[in-house]
């Protein structure tokens, strides 16, 4: 159960000091002693659905999560991922504007928002680091935009590969990183077919530019060059084999 601390400040140190098993990512220094609430999901049990009131700040402990919006047309668009260490979403409004789901069995942390915001507003190195991780999940939405209108397929996963590879790296992972993710949603997140991902995907291993192990693990053994397809940006994106006629899968499909 929550307990409920004196004053803001009081939080505001125990979301700073290293604690006990539980504590959400060192990356934030955030600490057990806060009575984070644990949960753990199934694969494809949800965390939150679109629409739902935001009451809590969300962090994966362990597994992964796939964000998705349902389109008007009743259709859904998979916006991102969450692995290890991150926080689910910092959303404007009350209310969720996607659906967050477990792609694996997943453990999550959670905190009161309100609590959380008011230990963050007494501690600017702290507020400071919460801007940090706004700006890298703009970044992404960058990147994304950038995947979507100018690069060819190849460089659409080359990036994202280059992407899931830097985050594990950043929690000091080893070689191999975890993409548990459907293939369908990689295509869907990309704007491309399944057909396209499988191809490709099995094009970089036969050219030695990723190594596959086992349901999940991926090692890139060739970052380099994986570099260099990612920043490649073709004159005419219509050159795209499979992924100009992409269409959108029916929403069960993939929700």
């Amino acid at each position: 159960m929550n307990r409920i601390f004196g004053s803001a400040n009081d939080l505001t140190v125990a979301l700073r000091v290293n604690g006990a098993d539980g504590m959400p990512p060192a990356s934030l220094e955030l600490d057990c002693s806060v009575p984070w609430s644990r949960r753990k999901l199934a694969a494809r049990q949800h965390i939150f659905h679109q629409g739902d009131e935001q009451s809590h700040v969300y962090v994966v402990k362990s597994g992964f999560v796939r964000l998705y919006s349902l389109l008007n047309n009743g259709r859904c668009q998979v916006i991102g991922f969450k692995s290890p260490g991150e926080f689910v979403a910092f959303e404007y409004g009350s209310r969720h504007r996607f659906s967050a789901q477990a792609v694996v069995a997943t453990e999550m942390r959670s905190i009161p928002t309100a609590v959380f915001f008011a230990a963050a507003s007494c501690d600017p190195q702290f507020l400071l680091r919460l801007y940090n991780v706004a700006c890298e999940d703009l970044s992404r939405a960058h990147e994304l935009v950038l995947t979507i209108a100018k690069r060819d397929a190849e460089g659409s996963i080359a990036a994202f590969m280059l992407e899931i590879d830097a985050r594990a790296a950043a929690r000091g992972k080893g070689d191999f990183v975890s993409l548990p993710m459907l293939r369908g949603d990689i295509a869907n997140y990309l704007g491309l077919t399944n057909e396209t991902v499988s191809r490709i995907f099995t094009h970089f291993k036969k050219r030695r530019l990723i190594e596959v192990r086992g349901r999940y693990g991926i090692r890139l053994l060739d970052r380099r060059t994986l570099r260099s397809i990612a920043e490649h940006v073709p004159s005419d994106r219509k050159a795209m084999d499979l992924e100009s006629s992409y269409v959108a899968r029916p929403m069960a499909a993939l929700c």
